[in-house]
């Protein structure tokens, strides 16, 4: 778990402000720590109405905003304060927090080059050394996850090109041998013989069989004259 130096922080660095008598200060500091965020942030955002430019009250806004979890909204405001300020103190904390919004924003890799900003201008903070830890492993996990998802996808799309190309393939065998596809043509055998060739073969057999018929009246009708001669 990322270590926050917020309310720390908040009350140090509030703590310059009571030397200035600020009403709204001291009211948004007795807010805050009553966990009171969205009242402090009304006073702190009266009391960076008097200094629009100042590191304190801009730090002290975007620390109200953070603990309401509004993430998108803290972050451009820590990021502001640290450009507000050359005091390096004020930076490293400006940058420390800037990574836990953005950590909390799910924003791994922008968060790890806030921290790494933060040990720049404080390269002894411990803490921030521990949340730079902290998001390099979470980035680690990340790009890993990443890394296999697109390996899946890889394997996914070599697959569906390899389905692709065995459609291909069997539509391209299809087109060259269409004749493999259609049903053998029957070949008569040439001992078996037609319907129709039956039927001529009857009736021609039948026109045999009467015209021996005929041919055998006609035999025993005609009648033989024989010639007798007498042997006398």
């Amino acid at each position: 778990m990322m270590k926050i130096k917020f309310l720390f922080i908040f009350l140090m660095l509030s703590s310059s402000i009571f030397a200035q008598s600020s009403k709204n200060i001291r009211e948004g500091i007795k807010l805050y720590n009553d966990s009171l965020y969205v009242k402090a942030e009304e006073q702190f955002r009266i009391a960076q109405q008097q200094n629009q430019d100042d590191f304190i009250s801009i730090f002290n806004v975007a620390d109200a905003i953070y603990k309401q979890n509004k993430f998108d909204q803290s972050s451009p405001l820590f990021k502001t304060a640290a450009q507000k300020t050359n005091d390096k103190s004020q930076k490293s904390l400006a940058f420390h927090n800037l990574g836990n919004s953005l950590l909390k924003e799910q924003k791994i890799k922008e968060s790890v080059e806030a921290y790494k900003q933060a040990l720049r201008n404080n390269p002894n903070d411990l803490d921030t050394k521990y949340n730079l830890a902290f998001a390099q492993k979470l980035l680690k996990e990340q790009q890993e996850q990443e890394q296999e998802q697109e390996q899946e996808q890889e394997q996914e799309q070599e697959q569906e090109q390899e389905q692709e190309q065995e459609q291909e393939q069997e539509q391209n065998s299809d087109q060259k041998n269409p004749q493999e596809n259609k049903e053998p043509e029957k070949t008569q055998d040439p001992d078996e013989m037609t319907q129709k060739e039956a039927e001529q073969m009857l009736d021609a057999l039948e026109q045999q069989e009467k015209e021996l018929q005929e041919n055998l009246q006609k035999k025993k009708a005609k009648v033989v004259n024989l010639k007798i001669e007498k042997d006398w």
